[in-house]
């Protein structure tokens, strides 16, 4: 596609004439920037340049080219300035490069090489399958309208500050969910897919989960009626997120779609609160299932309301809860401290219908992450029928610091919102998080945002508790390398080699990575073990011929070359 700036560079008497291509991609198979270069060989005869392959000596005319890269590098940079020798060298920003000994990695020429296979790669293949295949489920699989799914979120910190996204999807009315009989027994399948993208649109991750149940006839008589709903959660770094949902019923061919923007608020220094959400149901749960289930805090499981607006029958109870976020302190700071609430509720605009209920919390009762769950119950029975707000202030009486919070309400005669609910979630959550997917995930979150080290830390985590999630390895890996840490990258492959998952621009890496600490021979020995898992790769023979000069065997070194020249060559594929 068109690039989102172009320069031109005008031939000189010393540099031949180039235009570079400005790129901010969304592809994830490619890097989020990067520029591509084209230089003029003849008159009007523009070709693809290639820092490895080429090298700055290309675009330079005059006597200096003949002087090696080093020289001709200084020369664009005198002539046209440090931005586009840069580029000369690094076709990717923020890779390093010195002018001083004018070495290009091959992490642009893999990048080239993606671009001219971009049709084949997996996740060109992935997406187009998947497109392929809402087509051909386009005549049995029926898209509902997006405002029979009601979406409620919520953030909320665990007791080791990380917060998670929670989320209900919920049909609006019972009918709308179906299940199948088998003899005395129900059943029912349902796969929710979720797609977190950031506010341009750029895929972050997705998540599929498929949840088929059998449902005994007593169970279901209990739960006849009552509108069905999904519960789950995301890790996601403080920011703004689009996110897509898909609740599909695979019994009924019938999908249900929501889209949403949301904000995962960044903790300050002060109190944080989150929205106030009126719930059902509270329930006690072990602490082995309290940090997984979806809407759990301080041991306490919440059947929450979707509808941001609710409707109560002055016999009904409108039960709220909310977390506070502090910073964390220890049990001697917290002794004795306190927190103010106040909650005050009425009709807008009625004049002294205001009722306050004050109360205090208590500062040990927070975890140690700095989080308290706190919740309210608030009785109807002498409202009159109406609109009705709740606003819920928190004050820190020893800065006088307040935050905020409310919720609105009516009370009517009759038709009040439907207060018994058929939620169920996903099996398998203690496993997403002991395998270390739930952290790596997150570090994607944090990697979208710019904040590669804290991303970092979390691809650590995951590989800490799954060494075979390659996927976090290669990340590690890669962030590992741009700080220059080549003993930590080769300490990631010692026990575990490279596997058929493993990129292109990390098995370069890492072989560079051995290289740089005195070990050229398990260099070779491991991009030899790359290239027999998967498809023949030019930058990969050139890395190869290159540590085979240095090991002293040219022969070998030439027919690599060779190789991995006419393999950058060839025209693309065409899929």
């Amino acid at each position: 596609g068109p690039p989102q700036q172009r320069a031109n560079y005008v031939t000189q008497s010393e540099v031949r004439g180039m235009e570079i291509w400005f790129y901010s991609n969304s592809h994830p198979a490619l890097p989020p920037f990067f520029y591509v270069v084209f230089y003029e060989k003849d008159f009007a005869d523009f070709r693809l340049y290639s820092p490895y392959m080429d090298g700055p000596q290309k675009l330079v005319t005059s006597y200096r080219a003949e002087n090696g890269r080093v020289a001709a590098v200084k020369e664009i940079d005198r002539v046209l300035g440090r931005e586009v020798a840069r580029t000369t060298l690094s076709l990717i920003p923020g890779e390093p490069v010195s002018l001083n000994d004018a070495v290009s990695s091959l992490q642009s020429d893999v990048m080239l090489g993606t671009i001219k296979n971009l049709a084949n790669h997996p996740f060109t293949v992935d997406a187009l399958n998947l497109r392929r295949e809402l087509s051909e489920n386009v005549s049995h699989r029926v898209v509902m309208p997006g405002e029979l799914l009601k979406v409620l979120t919520l953030p909320l910190r665990d007791a080791q500050g990380d917060i998670k996204l929670h989320y209900v999807l919920r049909l609006s009315h019972p009918g709308d969910f179906g299940v199948e009989q088998s003899q005395d027994r129900y059943y029912y399948s349902i796969e929710v897919s979720i797609r977190v993208l950031n506010p341009t649109g750029k895929l972050i991750f997705e998540q599929a989960r498929k949840v088929s149940r059998y449902v005994e006839a007593d169970q279901m008589e209990r739960v006849k009626g009552k509108p069905f709903g999904y519960e789950g959660w995301l890790p996601l770094a403080p920011g703004k997120y689009r996110l897509e949902f898909i609740m599909t019923n695979l019994l009924m061919k019938t999908a249900f779609t929501a889209e949403r923007e949301v904000l995962v608020p960044e903790p300050s220094d002060g109190l944080t609160v989150t929205d106030a959400v009126a719930f059902s149901q509270a329930t006690a749960v072990p602490s082995s299932q309290a940090a997984v289930l979806p809407f759990t805090s301080g041991g306490v499981e919440f059947t929450p309301f979707v509808d941001r607006e609710l409707d109560l029958l002055p016999s009904q109870d409108l039960k709220l809860f909310y977390q506070i976020w502090a910073p964390t302190a220890s049990p001697q700071d917290s002794a004795g401290r306190k927190l103010q609430v106040n909650y005050a509720y009425g009709q807008p605009g009625a004049t002294g219908s205001a009722k306050i209920i004050r109360e205090e919390v208590q500062r040990e009762q927070f975890d140690p992450g700095g989080s308290l769950i706190n919740g309210k119950k608030i009785s109807t029975a002498d409202l009159a029928p109406g609109n009705y707000r709740v606003a819920i202030t928190i004050t820190d009486p020893d800065n006088g610091e307040k935050r905020f919070s409310n919720f609105s309400f009516r009370v009517v005669a009759e038709q009040p919102s439907a207060s018994e609910f058929w939620d169920i979630y996903a099996d398998g959550l203690g496993d997403y998080v002991s395998s270390g997917q739930s952290d790596y995930e997150r570090g994607l979150t944090y990697l979208a945002a710019g904040s590669t080290s804290k991303a970092a830390e979390w691809f650590r985590r995951a590989v800490q508790k799954n060494p075979s999630n390659e996927k976090a390895r290669s990340r590690l890996a890669d962030f590992y390398f741009n700080q220059r840490d080549f003993a930590k990258v080769a300490e990631l492959y010692s026990h575990a080699g490279v596997t058929s998952d493993t990129a292109d621009e990390t098995v370069l890496n890492v072989a560079e990575s051995l290289d740089k600490t005195g070990n050229t021979r398990k260099a070779a020995d491991l991009v030899e073990s790359a290239l027999a898992i998967r498809p023949a790769s030019g930058p990969l023979y050139l890395a190869l011929a290159s540590y085979y000069q240095r090991l002293g065997n040219p022969g070998k070194a030439e027919e690599f070359e060779r190789r991995g020249r006419s393999i950058i060559a060839a025209p693309e594929q065409r899929p």
